[in-house]
């Protein structure tokens, strides 16, 4: 009688606690890019309602990416000493904290916000490639897709909420103060999530085991995934910081502004799982990198010859390119002998790959206010993004 209570509770068990894990991503995922697309459709009345100048204008599109770039370098070492749930636990908390404090109508408040909730999402972002890997080792592939896709949704949602938003609440500051709501729904989901009971200390558990990310930079898979990385996360975060307000400057309403740049994220909830579903096949994985390269080059140059002419189709192309995203994180997912080696390459290409990526969102602001237009800045993306050609078919050519 004993015997047949207890031989199936273990698999129920199991299954709750992998279904609990699943939704803790899923909500991690929606929550990576809310917070940023959504101050990006609202900079423009951030500006006027704060009052601050062009030098905080350049720097909030470019403090997701720094942010990005500090916390990733701790992120093995946290992990070290608390475990990947507990670190992720901690992220959320933080992130919360962070969206709640922009509510304060205050230029120091919303730049102070900005930087602790992106330092949690830095450590969400480097572990959920080790995440998936330890609760889902048969599904990172599939897995990758669902939160990616997710995380486009949440960036959709974003960008297309936020000014409808802060019309009802009144104010700017409120509008993304509500961002922290699916934070904290995520923040409370999580605290239910614990270590795979399968995982092995000596293995697979990041706690006794540290890989330094500069290990990774020595090799040559390291030197590619890290600059593919950057310069996708380059041209991703400058579209989206700036899109809104090129397009607004050049007529459009800042509805439609942010409806644009909607598009472009709604694009990557079916292409993800496209693109994926495509590279998964033996010899696929450059066409892949070769067709979404070639989309984005596309629409950036649509968005330098003529902005507003047709946007829709420039948003469409330039969201087809930014699932270079979830394609170079299917690449991180399967490297490595062991999460720990998965979570030091995550680390070392998030952490370089936005430290270089900063640079966008902030050298576009620059350049728009040096030449007073938007042509020099779109020039320059192109430039970035034809090197990001150039490096994915060297990273495709050595994983066909």
């Amino acid at each position: 009688m004993t015997e047949t209570t207890l031989t199936p509770s273990r698999p129920v068990g199991r299954t709750r606690a992998a279904w609990l894990a699943g939704a803790g991503v899923v909500l991690i995922a929606l929550n990576l890019r809310l917070g940023i697309s959504s101050a990006s459709a609202l900079l423009d009345a951030l500006r006027t309602d704060l009052g601050f100048g062009s030098a905080a204008g350049a720097a909030l599109p470019a403090l997701p990416t720094l942010s990005f770039a500090a916390a990733g370098f701790f992120t093995g070492r946290v992990v070290g000493r608390l475990g990947a749930e507990r670190t992720v636990l901690l992220a959320l908390a933080a992130l919360t904290a962070g969206l709640a404090l922009r509510g304060i109508p205050a230029t120091w408040a919303l730049l102070g916000g900005t930087v602790v909730a992106m330092s949690g999402l830095a450590l969400c972002n480097v572990l959920l490639p080790t995440l998936l890997r330890a609760h889902f080792p048969a599904k990172v592939a599939l897995l990758t897709g669902v939160y990616t896709t997710v995380m486009a949704l949440g960036s959709t949602l974003g960008a297309a909420a936020a000014v409808p938003l802060a019309a009802w609440a009144g104010s700017s500051s409120l509008g993304l103060a509500g961002w922290a709501l699916p934070a904290l729904l995520a923040t409370l989901v999580w605290a239910f999530v614990r270590t795979p009971a399968a995982r092995s200390v000596s293995a697979a558990d990041p706690r006794g085991t540290y890989v330094s990310p500069w290990a990774m930079a020595r090799t040559r898979l390291g030197a590619l995934v890290t600059a593919y990385f950057a310069l996708q996360a380059l041209n991703c975060y400058a579209i989206i910081g700036w899109l809104p307000t090129m397009l607004s400057e050049q007529g459009m309403s800042g509805g439609g502004a942010g409806a644009v740049l909607a598009v472009s994220q709604a694009v990557g909830i079916p292409a993800t799982f496209l693109v994926l579903a495509f590279a998964r096949a033996p010899g696929r994985l450059r066409p892949a990198f070769m067709t979404i390269s070639a989309a984005m080059l596309a629409g950036f140059t649509g968005l330098l010859v003529a902005p507003v002419a047709l946007p829709v189709v420039w948003a469409v192309l330039v969201g087809l390119g930014l699932c270079s995203f979830p394609l170079v994180l299917a690449v991180i997912g399967s490297s490595g002998s062991s999460p720990a080696e998965t979570t030091a390459l995550s680390s070392l290409s998030q952490s370089l790959g936005y430290l270089v990526a900063a640079l966008g969102p902030f050298a576009v602001g620059l350049l728009h206010s040096a030449s007073g237009g938007w042509a020099m800045p779109m020039a320059a993306l192109l430039v970035t993004a034809a090197a990001q050609l150039v490096i994915g078919m060297a990273l495709s050519a050595r994983r066909r």
